[in-house]
């Protein structure tokens, strides 16, 4: 059996690995988070306090004896500041290092959620994972150092590491309310009967895959221990803000208000993942956009 400590365990990411991860026998769950979950999940072991704690974090490992983290660990989002970024240098980036290297040192594998939709920068296209990476935004940038120094580990003393590249999981559990996530923002705006604001004229392109999907590639490429390796996660398919826009207002019945406002500087126009080494490791079918945007609306409106 597999014990895995999911790192920011409690976001709308990390709880949907851990709602579908107890589904299997082979996996022990325990979760980390410096807020408590909002629902205990039963044989799920949940811990709170500061990813700054690594001493606190090692003593679990060490006693619970910790096969995988799972860093899911972010202060902050594309759009986010300069001083934002620097915060979470110091709250993030550094305080992950002493994990990084105790995980080094006694051989526990470390995976890592970076992300596919900023690191590569503007190319534009479909992006594998062999493309360099050239971010343009201080999230996207952060990312990146947190791959370097995993790989800088993995070079000088051997950890065992998977780095996986996101596109935009999507679906049921995520912020309507906040400032990422265009699908649930959308519904979001619906259901309060708001404006839309979109960043250009919306023909920005983007990969979207749902979460369950994404979940279940995650899970997979744990059970399976696929290490030392970059993948890319998403549907392989780009759809731009308008789009996304008409498919909701389509599903839902509802005209979605809409403003434009400024393009901000570090908006890239246009990425999709290439996930041609993903499906090399995992078989899988994904949901399409019309069939995820409408199991999304659905499960919103049977709670």
């Amino acid at each position: 059996m597999k014990n895995i400590l999911l790192l920011g365990g409690n976001g709308f990411l990390g709880g949907n690995i851990v709602w579908n991860m107890v589904k299997y026998i082979d996996l022990n769950v325990y979760v980390f988070d410096i807020m408590p979950p909002s629902v205990h999940i039963k044989n799920v072991s949940y811990f709170v306090g500061s990813i700054e704690d690594h001493d606190f974090i090692c003593s679990i490992i060490k006693e619970h004896r910790i096969d995988v983290i799972v860093h899911m660990v972010s202060t902050i989002i594309p759009g986010s500041s300069l001083q934002e970024y620097i915060n979470n240098c110091r709250t993030v980036q550094l305080a992950t290092i002493p994990l990084i290297d105790f995980c080094a040192k006694n051989n526990v594998d470390f995976i890592y959620l970076s992300s596919g939709g900023t690191v590569y920068g503007v190319k534009g296209g479909v992006i594998s994972e062999e493309e360099p990476t050239e971010p343009v935004s201080y999230y996207g940038l952060s990312k990146v150092q947190m791959e370097d120094l995993i790989k800088f580990y993995h070079r000088r003393y051997g950890l065992n590491y998977l780095i996986i590249r996101p596109s935009n999981p999507y679906g049921y559990g995520q912020n309507l309310y906040g400032k990422q996530g265009l699908i649930a923002v959308i519904l979001g705006k619906i259901l309060k009967n708001e404006t839309l604001s979109i960043f250009g004229d919306g023909e920005t392109i983007r990969d979207y895959i749902y979460i369950d999907d994404f979940v279940f590639y995650v899970i997979e490429l744990i059970r399976n221990r696929i290490i030392n390796d970059t993948i890319n996660i998403g549907s392989g398919n780009g759809h731009s803000t308008n789009q996304i826009i008409n498919i909701v207002s389509l599903i839902t019945g509802k005209v979605v208000m809409v403003e434009h406002i400024s393009k901000r500087k570090d908006d890239v126009p246009i990425i999709v993942l290439d996930v041609t080494k993903l499906h090399s490791y995992v078989s899988h079918s994904d949901l399409t956009i019309y069939e995820g945007v409408e199991r999304f609306f659905t499960l919103l409106n049977s709670k």
